[in-house]
């Protein structure tokens, strides 16, 4: 098993990532998405393998999956969290929380093909009473400031815009609860008219309240549906043996879509297994998610 430096280096040397700019125009394409926790490089550092060793294994991950458009949540800025990601996935830009005046916060972080996509606006909201006040919390008492980080882009395949958000949704009750709404009030002016892609840590089972929120709540006009339930064989992917046990019903990470009356629908969605390292260890506490969807 090579270690995670050597795996990125010879990743790296495949030279997987941004294809060279097209003048001409490009059809539609299939949208390969990905959102994944990573796991901060200092959370839990004694169950789980270094972070040097975890880019490694996170440069794996996104080249065999090799998403258009990634959610990513719990990065910070310690140890170049986010410049490190993009050495691991190549010809990506990374959109985050920065603003004069405030420290950066990549919390949660979109991760975009540059190749494919031009970033037409962007902003964030936090998942808080005040949603445009930086850093604010009060949905739960403790609460981490937890925010949506959300992108208009313009597809280069098809020349379509539309609308990419990733979330990080706190773990305290009643947060949950209260920020799916604020989602979806902020989420439904472009749902009227662009096709929409939600990812994230929602830190909400499908049982559980926040996402039958965000799946049959229709207020604002419309409701999320997951990825998971439009594919036709949703499953896992992995390298162990024996098989691992994977128990979809108790799943935390999603991709949502909606949006413009548009009919998704999803090839395929994947929860990543992979097993890393001398210890056969998982690269974060979460599993990546990766769905491709397609629209007409």
């Amino acid at each position: 098993m090579k270690t995670g430096a050597a795996l990125l280096s010879a990743l790296l040397a495949l030279g997987c990532g941004e294809d060279p700019e097209d003048p001409v125009p490009r059809p539609a394409e299939p949208l390969r998405v990905m959102t994944f926790n990573v796991l901060c490089s200092l959370c839990k550092t004694g169950e789980y393998d270094p972070w040097d060793e975890r880019l490694g294994y996170f440069a794996d991950i996104f080249a065999r999956h090799d998403p258009d458009l990634m959610g990513l949540q719990e990065l910070t800025p310690l140890a170049g969290e986010v410049d490190a990601l993009l050495v691991a996935a190549p010809g990506r830009g990374a959109l985050y929380f920065q603003e004069e005046g405030w420290p950066p916060y990549p919390d949660a972080a979109i991760f975009y093909k540059k190749s494919r996509f031009e970033v037409l606006e962007q902003g964030q909201y936090w998942l808080s009473p005040t949603p445009d006040a930086p850093r604010s919390t009060g949905f739960a008492d403790p609460q981490l400031p937890r925010l949506v980080v959300w992108a208009r882009l313009l597809d280069k395949a098809g020349s379509r815009e539309m609308f990419f958000a990733s979330t990080h949704f706190d773990n305290n009750s009643p947060s949950q609860e209260l920020s799916a709404p604020l989602v979806l009030e902020r989420t439904a002016p472009f749902a009227e008219t662009l096709p929409v892609v939600f990812v994230g840590d929602f830190n909400s089972q499908p049982s559980d309240a926040a996402y039958q929120t965000l799946t049959t709540d229709e207020s604002h006009g419309f409701a999320f549906q997951n990825a998971y339930d439009l594919a036709p064989s949703p499953g896992i992917v992995e390298n162990q043996d024996p098989d691992p046990s994977y128990d979809p019903a108790s799943r935390i990470d999603h991709v949502f879509v909606a949006g413009a009356g548009v009919a998704w629908s999803a090839t395929s969605w994947a929860a990543d297994l992979y097993a890393y390292g001398e210890k056969q260890r998982y690269p974060s506490d979460h599993f990546a998610i990766a769905t491709t969807l397609d629209r007409p």
